[in-house]
């Protein structure tokens, strides 16, 4: 058996799995943003004047796609997709494979989150926080006002009362506590599925997709409450839904379990 032969295809394969891993996972971060269509507007007009210098053995086009507009393109590209490549490096470097991560313990400051998110419900009141994660939200903090306070349901009301100077904006949770309100949330260009969603919706599924963070949406309209995660919604939760979406997203163990470090 001609064993460099077997190697030479093992190692075909493998290269193989690896790019259409990469690809994959570009396409499931890129594909419903605005930067994808530009993207493919690129590749198009990139490869529509290759095929003609190769048909009509354009040289002068030929040495210009391979010395100025290839590399060109390549940094246009890297330019485009800047905000997203940020995201997904955040992403990766906040891992818990690549990171150390401990599992906390703040059930009473949840049943506290999901009272307030139940009164704000029932009331139709319009809200939005975002949950810091593995990195810091300072950017999206600055926009607003620095509260730096224990979170509390009468707290999360008065700042998302109607008549308050505060409450058009978003508020951000790290911790146990809310590090400011009235904050400027990045408001998404995908085309979501229902076009009835409004401002606040699309403003969490922007904030998701720019930042490791999890937002959790109070509709003014319906009452009804979402999630957003990486840029996708999940909606119409009911509170024990919405508590046990957020024990596991934001790694929190009830108070009568073992915290554990990795």
């Amino acid at each position: 058996m001609d064993w460099e032969l077997v190697l030479d295809i093992l190692r075909a394969i493998v290269e193989i799995v690896i790019l259409w891993v990469f690809l994959y996972q570009v396409y499931r971060a890129f594909h419903a943003t605005r930067a994808a269509r530009i993207m493919v507007g690129l590749f198009v007009c990139f490869l529509a004047l290759v095929v003609l210098a190769g048909l009509f053995q354009l040289n002068v086009i030929s040495w210009l796609l391979t010395r100025i507009f290839g590399p060109g393109l390549a940094l246009a590209l890297v330019v485009i997709f800047q905000p997203e490549l940020r995201v997904g490096l955040a992403k990766l470097g906040s891992h818990p494979l690549l990171s150390s991560f401990a599992t906390l313990h703040r059930d009473d400051f949840l049943d506290d989150f999901c009272k307030a998110v139940s009164k704000l419900s029932s009331l139709h009141t319009g809200a939005i926080f975002a949950f810091e994660r593995g990195i810091s939200m300072k950017q999206i903090e600055n926009t607003g006002i620095k509260v730096d306070a224990i979170f509390s349901p009468e707290l999360a009301h008065t700042i998302f009362y109607s008549k308050t100077a505060l409450h058009d904006g978003g508020v951000v949770i790290a911790g146990d506590r809310i590090s400011a309100a009235g904050c400027i949330f990045p408001v998404s260009n995908k085309e979501l599925q229902d076009r009835t969603l409004g401002l606040r919706h699309r403003a969490g599924v922007g904030m998701s997709d720019e930042a490791d963070c999890v937002v959790v949406i109070v509709s003014e309209e319906t009452g009804s409450i979402s999630i957003a995660l990486a840029g996708k919604l999940e909606r119409n939760l009911t509170i024990d839904q919405l508590k046990g979406r957020l024990q596991e997203l934001l790694n929190i163990s009830s108070n009568n379990e073992k915290s554990t470090v990795a």
